[in-house]
């Protein structure tokens, strides 16, 4: 595996014979993946192809549903529900192989832009971006790209963030008293204190990612035990530490567009790329969706 190391610290996360390894191939492009540790399943999504996909360890990888409303980021509850981010009907849904159901799809009577990436945290609140996408083609209503959060039972999400220009990724420190999100137009990653009562307060930048590193952009994020971000950069996969210093970027043969922990003990980085997904083995374990 090849790897641009700044630090030490990259062996402390990285075994030095640590492989690359591609565990399922033949896509379109490949996001959103998220590991549900009580199933032992991965799902994630091929939005272009409109489907979301589950890969076992006995079963392979399946076809989950091919009507995903061009789902791009999930998440998973506690009692096992898949939280979808769908950028074709705006909304939040929970999703199964059979059926779609809205969780949130307005913010003050406006449509949402287009979901992009969300998280649950373990009070189960939906944090989620909305970043408009010209992609779309759609008519714009909110005229800003928002941070939110969402209360199951409650349709009405609350704004928590409308400064950031294209807020896409976002992941919680361990013990979620920070929230981190990035923009993929500006490359950085922006950490919010995450208050009381689950409102935001903004840090500051975190870090700036350097484009000089080949294609790729700041898009999904994940962050592990010991509080170390993982995200998609310019030229792979991205490594900071918890004080914002860079430690490593995996070189990748095609570009990211997600990831996450799963697999025995939360011990393997899983990324999903443009026609495949691929694991490697880390040292220190990841932070996963809590499974009741």
């Amino acid at each position: 595996m090849e790897r641009k190391d700044f630090s030490e610290k990259a062996n402390r996360i990285f075994d030095p014979s640590a492989k690359l390894e591609q565990l399922i191939t033949g896509y379109n492009f490949t996001e959103g993946p998220v590991w549900d540790e009580k199933q032992e399943a991965l799902y994630f999504t091929n939005f272009q192809d409109d489907s979301i996909h589950k890969w076992t360890r006995t079963g392979g990888a399946a076809m989950y549903t091919g009507n995903a409303h061009r789902a791009i980021g999930l998440s998973i509850t506690r009692d096992g529900r898949i939280v979808s981010a769908e950028t074709r009907t705006h909304r939040i849904a929970y999703v199964d192989d059979q059926t779609s159901e809205v969780i949130v799809d307005s913010y003050q009577g406006k449509r949402l832009s287009s979901p992009n990436d969300v998280v649950v945290s373990q009070q189960g609140d939906i944090f989620f971006t909305d970043p408009y996408s010209t992609a779309m083609g759609d008519v714009r209503e909110l005229d800003y790209n928002g941070v939110f959060r969402a209360v199951p039972g409650s349709y009405e999400p609350i704004l928590l963030d409308s400064s950031m220009e294209r807020p896409n990724g976002l992941a919680f420190s361990p013990d979620e008293s920070i929230l981190y999100v990035d923009d993929t137009n500006q490359q950085n990653i922006t950490a919010f204190q995450v208050r009381s009562d689950r409102t935001l307060s903004k840090i500051g930048v975190f870090a700036t990612l350097d484009t000089s590193y080949g294609r790729g952009a700041a898009d999904g994020m994940k962050v592990d035990a010991e509080g170390n971000i993982y995200l998609t950069g310019p030229g792979g996969i991205w490594v900071y530490d918890k004080d914002a210093q860079p430690v490593t970027i995996l070189l990748l043969p095609e570009s990211a567009g997600n990831l996450c922990f799963g697999m025995k003990d939360n011990t393997t980085l899983i990324i999903t790329a443009s026609t495949s997904v691929y694991t490697v083995k880390t040292l220190i374990p990841g932070i996963v969706p809590p499974r009741d």
